[in-house]
This record gives structure tokens, sequence and C-alpha cells, in this order.
């Protein structure tokens, strides 16, 4: 750990900014412990744990990845909430760019998803290391992002690609 920005930056300045979209009750724990590598699924291949990272903070704050809960405050007005996790990503640790997943098929080609980006790189994936499941070596999770909204977050501008996700 860093005990002050410079240190910080001496250790992962040079690392790549990504971003990394999740429930609410995980955060704490992978900002302590690390991101743990997927052990099925899609996300699991030839026995290898992986995790997926973005560059796009607007790709993870997708619901399927930052699922948004909701407080009604005391006057009864409903606010909306996201957390996205700011991470640094060392780059000799990123084995492949790979396409969003979220888009129908036939919207793959006509939606842009973050004008930063573009779709076929939005996808990072880290593999784990045999026998290590967090992954806090080649990523490193250091800033808690949280989206406050009074309306849902699919509604706003920057979600308007939502729409366009497959069920």
């Amino acid at each position: 750990m860093a005990e002050n920005d410079k240190e910080f930056d001496a250790l992962w300045g040079n690392w790549y900014i990504a971003y990394h979209g999740t429930r609410s009750e995980y955060a704490i724990d992978i900002l302590t412990s690390g991101l743990r590598g997927s052990t099925t699924g899609r996300y699991y291949y030839k026995d290898i744990p992986r995790v997926h990272v973005s560059p796009s903070i607007e790709y993870c704050a997708h619901e399927r990845y930052a699922k948004p809960w909701t407080k009604t405050e005391k006057n009864g007005k409903t606010r909306w909430f996201q957390v996205v996790l700011q991470c640094r990503v060392n780059p000799t640790a990123i084995k492949m760019f790979e396409a969003e997943t979220l888009l129908a098929e036939d919207h793959k080609k006509t939606v842009k998803i973050d004008p930063n980006f573009l779709n076929s790189e939005l996808e990072w994936v880290i593999l784990g290391k045999e026998g290590t499941y967090y992954m806090n070596q080649d990523i490193i999770c250091y800033g808690l992002m949280m989206r406050v909204s009074d309306v849902d977050p699919g509604q706003l501008p920057t979600s308007a690609w939502w729409k366009y996700v497959h069920k």
C-alpha cells in the first residue's frame, strides 16, 4: 500500500486507469482484498480465473454490473445509487482486449457505448495466476465512484445505449 499520493504515483502512476462495476455489498471486500477472478461461467476458461475491467466508466455503470439501488428520504423523494470502482491495471497483465458483451446483436454495429472508446476494446481481460484468486498484484482498486441520481440511471442521457442491451 502507498502511504501518500507521491508514493502511489511512484508505484502505479504508469499503470492504466480502468473501472469495475459492482454491487454495493461487494465494494468493501474488493477494496480490501482485491478483485477475485471468476471460477465459473464465461469468465473462467481452461482452469484459469480471470477478471474483466474496462477503460469506460459508462460501460461499467450499466445495471448488469453496477446494480442500482434506491433510498426514499423522509420527504418521499427517491434517490438512485450505483457503485463503480476505479482501478489501476498493470499494462503487462492485460492479456486480451475484447468487445463489449451487452449490446443485442442487431445493434452492435450501430450503437456506440462510450464516445471515448471503440466498442471492440471495452473489456480488458486480466488472467489470474495458478492458485491465486484475488488479483491484487496486477489490479489495484483504489477509488469508489458513486453515482447519485434523482432518476433511474437507465434514464440518464449517458445511458441511452442501455435500451439496446440484450436481455
